[in-house]
């Protein structure tokens, strides 16, 4: 299953003369091969007939120096959440570049079925360069700042360059006195999330209070079967990832390894089993069947309590003939409340944590203020779904296309038989 890049994408165009080396390469060349490891859709190089630069200089073909200082251009055409990921990464490689971005809307796009992978992928080739690291003596008001414009729901703590500890989304729940998951807190009114950050800063903990020390961490070279196995039997969503030194090199992630298992083994689950990643697996054999359902008359509080009942954050909507038609999750349904009625909602939505108290009357009275009664009128209709023998490739390359965190399973007929998430995709890699 190829991923898609049809419609609004970002074009990137990077300006590098062609004598312009990176370590021993030219850095063209450099620049496709780090666009290349990071499952980039695509890139091409325009050599220029003439040009100049910062210095003035114009530069045109000559005998002597027909390959010596000509402008090169590399346009680089992908989706959004691809070029935020990996621009840094081509910023660092070529710093005196220009680097400009643009939308562009793409209207015909076909990948190739097959893409060729290279024999041993490491950590290196999938992690995430751009980290945000904090310092262990740093308030934890500055952690959770950090962690929620960023991707990564984790923060490394670093004490000279090395990760002594990483502060995690349960790091902050358990023991940093965060109320609220920082995907709600993010869909809170500005006054609201400025009331958390304050309650916060009065507790006056810093980073090394809460982090969880000693994080496992994997070596930049370690082949992407090890890490999945050691994300998968430790069930870690993230590792830091550190050099030959000890030193932070970058993060990867769940979907990191799953970004990379769809955009390298796209069509060809046999090579992923070649690296020792069971891409061929039957999703059948890694599908969770306890199905946290709703049907679309089921009234709000029904649906708070099928929500919280689950550690998935959401829950399928299903009709009588038992297929998926929509999907609600917590963050519907705390946008659903009048804005007087958030912070009880949130009670309710965090009740499982240890430090909230969770009243019965507060779901009936964001019953009775929600915009939205029943669950037909929260759900969103984008589900995606995979059929129970489909392959697990398969299932990861729909998730990571659409940026999705569940994919309904159905049977020959549609009907809703089971489900996977992150987790269960990166444990059906994992050969046995």
């Amino acid at each position: 299953m190829a991923i898609e890049v049809v419609g609004r994408a970002k074009r990137v165009r990077i300006y590098v003369r062609e004598d312009e080396r990176v370590g021993g390469s030219p850095a063209p060349f450099a620049l496709l091969q780090l666009l290349r490891r990071e499952n980039a859709q695509g890139a091409t190089v325009v050599r220029g007939w003439s040009g100049f630069g910062a210095a003035g200089e114009i530069h045109t073909p000559h005998v002597v120096d027909v390959v010596q200082h000509l402008p090169v251009i590399v346009e680089w055409v992908d989706r959004a959440d691809v070029v935020e990921r990996v621009l840094p990464a081509v910023k660092q490689l070529v710093p005196h570049a220009l680097v400009t971005i643009d939308d562009t809307e793409v209207v015909q796009y076909e990948a190739h079925p097959v893409r060729a992978l290279p024999a041993t992928l490491t950590a290196r080739d999938a992690m995430s360069r751009d980290v945000t690291t904090v310092a262990p003596d740093t308030p934890v008001r500055r952690v959770v700042e950090a962690m929620l414009g960023r991707l990564y729901r984790a923060v490394p703590v670093v004490e000279a360059g090395r990760p002594v500890g990483i502060v995690t989304h349960g790091d902050l729940v358990q023991k940093g006195g965060l109320s609220v998951r920082l995907d709600l807190l993010r869909s809170l009114d500005k006054p609201d999330v400025h009331a958390v950050l304050e309650r916060l800063s009065a507790g006056s903990k810093v980073a090394a209070e809460v982090m969880t020390p000693a994080p496992v961490t994997v070596l930049d070279a370690t082949p992407l079967p090890d890490v999945a196995a050691t994300m998968s039997r430790r069930r870690l969503k993230r590792l830091p990832v550190v050099d030959a030194e000890g030193k932070l090199a970058g993060i990867i992630s769940r979907i990191d390894l799953l970004r990379t298992a769809a955009g390298g083994l796209a069509g060809k689950p046999a090579a992923a089993r070649e690296l020792g990643l069971a891409g061929d697996t039957p999703l059948s054999r890694v599908m969770r069947r306890d199905l946290p359902l709703v049907h679309p008359d089921t009234p709000l509080p029904e649906v708070f309590q099928t929500i919280l009942a689950t550690r998935l954050h959401r829950a399928l909507v299903v009709n009588r003939e038992g297929r998926a038609v929509g999907l609600v999750t917590d963050a519907e349904l705390l946008d659903r409340v009048t804005p007087a009625l958030r912070r009880s909602a949130l009670r309710v939505l965090v009740r499982r944590l240890p430090f909230a108290h969770h009243e019965e009357e507060d779901t009936a009275a964001a019953a009775q203020h929600a915009r939205a009664r029943t669950a037909a009128e929260l759900m969103t209709r984008d589900v995606p779904s995979a059929r129970e023998d489909a392959l697990l490739s398969d299932a990861i390359a729909l998730m990571v296309q659409g940026r999705h965190k569940v994919v309904a399973i159905t049977d020959a007929d549609g009907r809703l038989v089971g489900i996977v998430d992150r987790a269960d995709l990166l444990h059906g890699l994992v050969p046995p």
